[in-house]
């Protein structure tokens, strides 16, 4: 008589899919198959279930997953770092911008105790850096630097299909307090230009109470950017903020003022810049800083670079100029960023109040 095998029963609360470290299934033995090469008979090719560590507790349930179930390592973030910034100077942002967004980042990541992986930038990570950049008592506009250029690193790293917490992106910025934004009155602007040695200092301090350019774009320019055509003179601003190009008109003054540079004070030099030292040597961003703090010595008074462009922009509307005119000549893609240039002071405030005031 045949023994009847009998089909085992099913362990109780038996998942295939939920095991322990002692559950875990091995794979039923593949059959032999030519078609992969290196294959051992009688061997399986593949593994679908895995022994499972379940960490400190032996019955916590895990998920079983097919092929391995190591986790895949997350990526540094310093090397990350270097091909944004390779990126962003392939996209023409300059290499102010460069620097100062270099700067944020290796101050975040070695000083202030970031992360080493990418799976640390996290909304939570990024609160703690704000609050200790709070407890030092940083300027706000210095706490609200480092979160855009932590940000915008985590943006670029979704872009490119890196993991990042999507909490970090939704993140709102700190607030930074409106301020009242200074101009220089026609007093202490006498002073600055009288405090301006002869020469490419003068003519430095010209050009951004003349023109509103920044000092990047100033110390960029060349002889060939100075275009005079008849009544109307021109500055080339061949690589301006966001790698724009724009000219910048210039008044019949300023432009007698940078043909007697040229002609009595610039002399022969190998480069084409159009502000040269004495030793031939172009002027650079650095120079202007250093003639600056030069010139605030001598006059007794903070003196700001950006405090030139607020001092044109206001004195230029004032004069009744018009703001579509003003913000090409600021380099301005819309008048959100224009008006952030201007104020009105407390005299214009007052003008023709009690005219105008119901009571």
């Amino acid at each position: 008589m045949e023994k009847r095998l009998e089909k085992p029963s099913k362990p109780l609360g038996f998942s295939k899919t939920v095991v322990t470290r002692y559950l875990a299934l091995e794979a039923p033995a593949a059959r032999r198959s030519r078609s992969v090469r290196g294959a051992q008979p009688g061997r399986p090719t593949s593994r679908l279930l895995r022994r499972v560590n379940a960490g400190e507790d032996d019955l916590a349930p895990v998920v079983a997953l097919r092929g391995s179930s190591r986790r895949a390592a997350a990526p540094s973030i310093a090397p990350l770092v270097r091909e944004w910034l390779a990126e962003l100077k392939v996209m023409g942002r300059s290499e102010q911008t460069i620097t100062w967004y270099r700067q944020k980042m290796e101050y975040y990541l070695e000083r202030e105790g970031g992360p080493a992986t990418l799976d640390g930038l996290t909304s939570a990570e990024i609160k703690r850096l704000l609050a200790s950049l709070i407890d030092r008592r940083l300027a706000p506009n210095t706490i609200h630097g480092f979160f855009e250029v932590v940000r915008a690193f985590a943006n670029w790293a979704l872009r490119e299909g890196f993991p990042v917490d999507p909490a970090v992106v939704r993140m709102r910025p700190p607030k930074v307090p409106v301020t009242e934004l200074e101009t220089y009155n026609p007093t202490q602007q006498q002073a600055m230009l009288a405090a301006a040695a002869p020469g490419w200092p003068s003519l430095a301090v010209q050009i951004l109470l003349g023109t509103g350019m920044r000092v990047g774009e100033l110390a960029a320019l060349t002889v060939e950017d100075y275009e005079s055509d008849g009544d109307v003179g021109f500055l080339k601003v061949r690589r301006g903020k966001g790698a724009k190009f724009r000219r910048v008109p210039i008044s019949a003054r300023l432009r007698r003022e940078v043909d007697r540079y040229v002609n009595r004070h610039r002399g022969e030099a190998e480069t084409n810049r159009l502000l040269v030292r004495a030793d031939g040597q172009p002027v650079r961003m650095v120079t202007v800083g250093y003639l600056l703090k030069r010139i605030k010595l001598r006059v007794g008074f903070k003196v700001h670079a950006h405090k030139f462009r607020h001092t044109f922009a206001t004195e230029y509307l004032r004069n009744g100029g018009d703001i579509e005119r003003l913000r090409r000549i600021l380099g301005h893609s819309s008048y959100v960023m224009v008006m952030r240039y201007l104020h009105l002071d407390k005299g214009d405030l007052g003008k023709d109040f009690d005219l105008r005031s119901p009571f």
